[in-house]
């Protein structure tokens, strides 16, 4: 079966014996142990969410070795690279809807307008009414950014990404402290209202390194 199969996985990946994928699930070592041979039990459907949650995968990957947020990296990765620095020009809106339509395009069942509106926790009237503010573009910034951490959520998709527009895993936003990334980004956003090309900021910073280099030879 390959949901065991992906089970397995999941716990040599850690290194982890079934005992210890025990101590991280909160399921049985027994049961562990069956659902990896092809075994179900009937509660097999909230035992495997709780292997899902215990191992940090969503139950699709489980289920179908499907994961959004790798699907969703890769397919920022398998963009131009003009397209893919646009990124840290767009707005969380921007970023929320190419989640949205991602989702929708790549996951029409686990992701359906239904299924959105119930893991985000509201009603589908509700919902249809915020996305209507949303298309509109008549979302305040707030309401914007709490839709995007809700995506960031039930996806795994990082929070940072929605925010910063950072094409890629969350470790590449992990590199700077949260302070100096926000600057560098309010950075390249002033330059984008004003008409700077990202060549020519990026010219200008490298001239600026140039003359650090020149004032102090001793700490190139």
């Amino acid at each position: 079966m390959q949901v065991g199969r992906r089970v397995a996985k999941l716990r040599a990946a850690h290194g982890e014996s079934l005992r210890d994928a025990a101590v991280r699930t909160g399921v049985s070592h027994t049961t562990i142990a069956r659902i990896e041979k092809g075994e179900v039990t009937g509660s097999f459907h909230s035992t495997l969410h709780k292997i899902a949650e215990g191992y940090g995968v969503r139950m699709e990957f489980l289920l179908t070795g499907r994961d959004p947020k790798q699907d969703f990296e890769q397919a920022i990765r398998r963009l131009p690279p003009e397209e893919r620095s646009q990124l840290y020009f767009a707005s969380v809106r921007t970023r929320v809807k190419m989640v949205l339509d991602f989702l929708m395009a790549e996951y029409p069942n686990e992701f359906s307008f239904e299924h959105l509106a119930h893991d985000l926790g509201t009603e589908i009237p509700s919902f249809q009414e915020l996305l209507d503010l949303w298309q509109s573009d008549q979302l305040p910034e707030a309401a914007n950014l709490r839709l995007a951490e809700a995506l960031s959520r039930i996806t795994g998709i990082s929070s940072h990404w929605f925010k910063w527009g950072v094409s890629g895993s969350a470790d590449t936003v992990e590199i700077l402290p949260k302070e100096m990334l926000t600057a560098y980004v309010n950075l390249i956003r002033k330059a984008a209202q004003a008409g700077v090309q990202p060549q020519m900021l990026d010219m200008a910073i490298d001239l600026l390194i140039m003359k650090n280099k020149e004032n102090h030879p001793s700490l190139v």
